[in-house]
C-alpha cells in the first residue's frame, strides 16, 4: 500500500530506494574480497563473509581503526585509487604513471607500494612496527595488502586458543597505522614533492612519523578510558592496559610519560577541565 506521507522521512525514503536498487557486483571488488577472505582465513582459521569484511571497516566500538584508515581500506577494496593498471588504457600517461619507474616495476599496485617499493618508506615503517610488536614476545604475521584490508578481523590468541583482546587491538592498530602512513608517504613524495629523488623521506623522519601516530593512538586510548568524562561510553580500562602493556614502556617505541600511574584508569587528577580551553 506504500508509506504514510505524514510518517515518511527522507532517511526512510532513501533506504527504501536503496533496498529496491541492487547494485551490480564489480569484478575488481569481488576479486579483492575473495583474496582478502582467503588471507584472513589462513591467519585466523575462520572464513569471513563479505559483509563481515565491510562491517569491520565501519565498526567504531573500542576505537581500534581510525576513520581515515577505513576510508583508505574501503577504496582499496574497490581498487578505486588511480594507480597501476588504471592508466593502462589512457594514452600518453600509460608509460609514465602505470609503472613504478624508481623500482623498475611494470605495475605500481597497492601491494607493491605497501611491501616492495623503495621510495614509499615501507621498509622502515614495517621494521619499526615489528620492533614495537617484538615487545609483546608474540610472532608478527606476514603482512600483505589483503592482510591490511582485513585487519579488522584479525585476532591474536594464546596457547589455549583464547583471544587476547589487548594484543588483538595492538596488532590492528600497528598494521592499520603503518599501512596508512606508507600510503601517505607515497602520495606526499609522488605528488607533493614532484617525484624528486633528492626529497625522499629520510629514515629518521619516517620513524618519527610512525612513533607520533602510535603515540597519538595511545593518548586517545588514555583519554577515552576516563569514566568520569565519558561514563558508560568510556573504553574498558583493562583492555586499554592490556593493549599497551610492555609496549608503552619501550625504549624508543612510544613515549613512556603518557602512561603514568593512574592515567589509563581515569583518575580524578586527569579529569578533563571545563570550558572551551579543555
Amino acid at each position: 500500500m506504500g508509506a504514510a506521507v505524514h510518517s515518511l522521512t527522507q532517511a526512510k525514503a532513501y533506504r527504501a530506494i536503496q533496498a529496491r536498487k541492487t547494485p551490480k557486483p564489480r569484478r575488481r571488488t569481488e576479486r579483492m574480497l575473495e583474496r582478502t577472505r582467503a588471507v584472513v582465513e589462513e591467519l585466523t582459521g575462520v572464513n569471513p563473509t563479505k559483509s563481515a569484511i565491510w562491517m569491520s571497516l565501519r565498526r567504531r566500538k573500542a576505537a581500534t581503526l581510525t576513520q581515515k584508515f577505513c576510508a583508505y581500506a574501503w577504496r582499496s577494496l574497490h581498487e578505486g585509487y588511480k594507480l597501476g593498471r588504471y592508466w593502462d588504457n589512457i594514452d600518453g600517461l600509460r608509460n609514465d604513471r602505470m609503472p613504478c619507474l624508481e623500482c623498475e616495476a611494470p605495475v605500481e599496485s597497492m601491494d607493491h607500494i605497501l611491501r616492495e617499493c623503495r621510495v614509499s618508506g615501507q621498509e622502515t615503517v614495517w621494521k619499526l612496527a615489528k620492533e614495537i610488536w617484538a615487545e609483546t614476545g608474540l610472532e608478527w604475521p606476514y603482512v600483505t595488502v589483503e592482510t591490511v584490508l582485513g585487519v579488522g578481523l584479525l585476532t591474536v590468541k594464546d596457547e589455549n586458543g583464547k583471544v587476547l583482546k589487548g594484543r588483538t587491538r595492538l596488532l590492528q592498530i600497528l598494521i592499520s597505522e603503518s599501512a596508512h602512513l606508507i600510503w601517505c608517504l607515497r602520495c606526499e613524495w609522488r605528488i607533493g614533492r614532484g617525484r624528486d629523488l633528492s626529497q625522499l623521506h629520510t629514515e629518521p623522519e619516517i620513524r618519527n612519523r610512525l612513533r607520533a601516530a602510535v603515540s597519538k593512538r595511545l593518548r586517545i586510548d588514555w583519554a577515552l578510558a576516563n569514566k568520569q568524562a565519558y561514563g558508560r561510553k568510556a573504553l574498558n580500562a583493562r583492555v586499554v592496559e592490556a593493549t599497551w602493556y610492555k609496549v608503552a614502556s619501550g625504549r624508543e617505541s612510544i613515549r613512556s610519560d603518557l602512561v603514568a600511574p593512574g592515567v589509563l584508569l581515569g583518575s580524578a587528577s586527569s579529569r578533563r577541565p571545563r570550558g572551551r580551553n579543555r
